[in-house]
């Protein structure tokens, strides 16, 4: 029989990069761009649904595709505009790649490394082991390496970056589905986040002088999604009903199984998980926490990329998981962006005029989470907004609201927006009636999803005595626009405490102290899961917590 022939190899000059990649013949710019480790925003799992990766080609763009026709003008067809994720090589070509997304990615994502005060209860009796040890906390957006002294229980140095898996999508779904296209794509999602932990962990030890091979434990967390991709198991059941994992504890490994080159006989420990999207991470950090052995009612929320929402009474927990992340971090939101510099965190006004704090102090590149809920906030309490999330136009605005925030409302081609920021260089930060729209598809069901975890426990909401909100949004954060937005109940106004990364706390206490290891893995093991999807009173409750409360 003749021999297949081997698929042809393009070059592609990268316009504005001064880089050059190679792509197979009939392989997708987007799948190209990033085997050659380039960031190119996609939010839909390669589907050619969400538009996010538009590139321009300069030279041989490949004949449209349907999807092309549907989401871009044609103008901007024929000026060789395509979906990078639908778009194939065929020839040598000239590509180029919209200066925001390779910039914003370049930059160093700010990562919430520390647990506050609230959060630092010390146990006993440390492990006393020679040696040392990497505590890991692997997030959908920001991985964050703790190098522990075991022998001190002493953190001697913390590296974090962002998670190098967002090249495949900004969530754990797009992952899932990336993952699920075949091995070669669930073994890159690993080998690019082991490969960057491998790395972080090995500089740490070189910059204390330690060698590599003095480093013998390892404890990982996680949520369940990055749980299955640093163990290469496919996620898939994660992503359709009734979203259970493949697994939910992990035995112990040597580094060489994951992949770790510098640490491959590192002894490794992936803390157990709960079920459902509930992972280790929630486990360790409720159990860092001692909430099961508090007095009260605590209700615990990690507002991360997913919403985790966890109420402990009595010594009995309860947990959920609702889709309130992407647009608390910035996804799906027009001027959103993950907690870079230039990002708006926060939003006041003073006097009459508006005033934004970004990230590092640089000039507004677009909203983060925190920012974004501000801003929502200062609508409603100002009128621009009415409880049903319909943004009113300039004439409808009272009087009494000072000219110069009036004349931020703008109507245009693409409807109507509230300018936050006017770029006269790039894109003005803006909100727009579809952001609002996302806003209140985010902080619904983590309202709904408190209501029913009440429910379950026979509790009221006046009896919720503490609310700890976990992760960089939940630090970053005002409480008072938190429940403006209804997302918490308006009973626990004056309770709301940021904990920081609770999930980092629980994974250094469990690599040091025998006994918060036995904690976590109780914790995993005893918290209930409720599956808000199966549930009628949730959608009810949704439903209901969709409109904003009317403002005080």
């Amino acid at each position: 029989m003749p021999e297949e022939s081997a698929a042809k190899t393009f070059r592609v000059a990268l316009e504005g990069l001064g880089r050059e990649i190679d792509a197979e013949e009939g392989v997708s710019f987007l799948d190209a761009a990033r085997s050659a480790g380039l960031v190119i925003d996609s939010e839909c799992g390669s589907r050619g649904t969400c538009g996010q990766c538009r590139v321009r080609f300069i030279q041989a763009a490949p004949r449209p595709s349907p999807d092309d026709e549907l989401l871009l003008a044609s103008r901007e067809v024929a000026d060789g505009w395509r979906l990078a994720c639908q778009a194939t090589i065929t020839a040598n070509c000239r590509i180029l790649i919209p200066e925001r997304t390779p910039r914003v990615h370049r930059q160093e994502i700010r990562v919430l490394t520390e647990a506050a005060g609230a959060a630092t209860g010390t146990p006993a009796k440390p492990l006393g082991s020679a040696g040392f040890g990497a505590a890991i906390d692997i997030g959908t957006t920001t991985v964050v390496c703790y190098l522990m002294d075991l022998e001190r229980s002493l953190q001697i140095g913390v590296a974090s970056f962002a998670n190098p898996q967002r090249a495949f999508g900004p969530d754990v779904i797009s992952r899932i589905v990336h993952a699920h296209r075949g091995p070669r794509e669930l073994k890159e999602l690993q080998r690019r986040l082991v490969s960057a932990l491998d790395g972080a962990v090995a500089s740490l030890c070189s910059e204390r002088d330690i060698g590599v091979e003095s480093l013998t434990r390892m404890t990982v967390v996680g949520n369940m999604t990055m749980m299955h991709l640093v163990c290469a198991v496919d996620p898939w059941p994660l992503g359709v009903a009734p979203y259970e994992p493949v697994f939910t504890e992990v035995p112990e490994l040597r580094g060489v199984e994951l992949g770790f080159r510098r640490l491959a006989d590192c002894r490794v420990h992936v803390l157990p998980g709960v079920g459902g999207h509930l992972g280790s991470d929630v486990a360790a950090g409720v159990a860092a926490l001692g909430l099961p052995q508090k007095e009260g009612v605590s209700l615990f929320l990690d507002l991360g990329t997913n919403g985790e929402i966890m109420l402990c009474s009595g010594g009995t927990t309860v947990g959920a998981t609702s889709a309130a992340g992407p647009a608390f971090e910035g996804v799906h939101i027009h001027s959103g962006m993950a907690a870079f510099p230039g990002a708006v965190e926060r939003v006041t006004e003073k006097d009459g005029a508006l005033q934004l704090k970004t990230i590092e102090g640089r000039p507004p590149a677009g909203l983060c989470g925190s920012g974004l809920i501000d801003a929502v906030a200062l609508l409603l309490r100002r009128g621009f907004l009415l409880p049903s999330g319909r943004l009113l136009c300039r004439d409808q605005v009272s009087s009494d609201v000072p000219a110069g925030l009036r004349g931020r409302l703008l109507d245009g081609e693409d409807g109507r927006r509230f300018l936050l920021y006017e770029n006269g260089a790039g894109d003005d930060v803006v909100l727009t009636q579809k952001d609002i729209r996302e806003v209140q598809l985010a902080k619904a069901p983590l309202r709904a999803g408190i209501d029913v975890l009440l429910k379950e426990t026979g509790l009221r909401e006046e009896a919720i005595q503490e609310v700890l909100v976990a992760g960089a949004f939940g630090s970053s954060i005002q409480p008072e626009s938190l429940l403006a937005l209804g997302a918490v109940p308006a009973s626990v106004l004056g309770r709301v405490h940021a904990v920081g990364n609770t999930a980092g706390l629980g994974a250094k206490l469990c690599l040091t102290y025998p006994e918060h290891l036995a904690a976590a893995r109780e914790m995993a093991r005893s918290m209930r899961h409720v599956d808000l999807a199966q549930r009628e009173d949730f959608r009810e409750a949704f439903t209901e917590h969709m409109p904003f409360p009317e403002p005080r």
